[in-house]
């Protein structure tokens, strides 16, 4: 698989997004425990259809994501991601993983998070366009699709000024912990995203 990493500026910060490795699992989980904690705490929205009790990192959740980024693609349980860095330490994430569905080999499910002091400037753009290069340049897939709790405005803003089209949205699909949410689904048709601004690529 083609290690692609991005450096970008971002602000005061030079940015650095490459391909997620085994090597990065231990700090990634670090980070991904950090943003599940935050999963509607203090009244802020819930996120992952999860209760607060359940939001927590498993060691599930840690073999899909060891597992999946180990998997070449159209295997199952194939994962690939991409993790952006300042100075190191992770920032923000994006991956692309199969439907569970046959004959979807043509599409793929997103996720993203961005850690909570990087939040607000413009990471979670460069991390989309950074997945659309990337998928357009290196796979076959034609659409990347993706579900959000429809309470999680941020996200869905986010979503729909980068391109993503809403398909679908099912009213009361979760109750957590005793709130109803709303579940939609976006999608959007993979070209390769405007050319990243101050963006220096390379193949590693």
């Amino acid at each position: 698989m083609k290690k692609i990493k991005w450096n970008v500026y971002l602000g005061s910060h030079t940015l650095q997004i490459r391909i997620a490795e085994q090597k990065d699992m231990q700090a990634f989980f670090s980070y991904l425990s950090r943003q599940l904690a935050e999963n509607g705490i203090d009244g802020s929205p819930v996120f992952q259809p999860m209760s607060r009790t359940e939001s927590h990192l498993s060691e599930v959740m840690k073999s899909r994501f060891t597992h999946g980024i180990a998997t070449e693609m159209g295997e199952q349980g194939w994962r690939k991601m991409l993790l952006a860095f300042i100075d190191g330490n992770i920032v923000g994430h994006i991956d692309i993983r199969a439907h569970a569905e046959k004959h979807t080999a043509h599409r793929a499910l997103l996720g993203m998070g961005v850690d909570a002091a990087a939040r607000g400037k413009g990471l979670g753009n460069v991390l989309i366009e950074s997945i659309f290069n990337w998928t357009a340049a290196y796979t076959d897939i034609e659409y990347i699709d993706l579900w959000v709790l429809s309470n999680n405005q941020v996200a869905c803003r986010l979503y729909e000024r980068t391109g993503f089209t809403k398909c679908a949205e099912i009213s009361d699909m979760f109750r957590i912990d005793g709130k109803p949410q709303d579940y939609s689904m976006m999608s959007k048709a993979v070209v390769a995203a405007k050319v990243l601004t101050s963006a220096n690529t390379e193949e590693c």
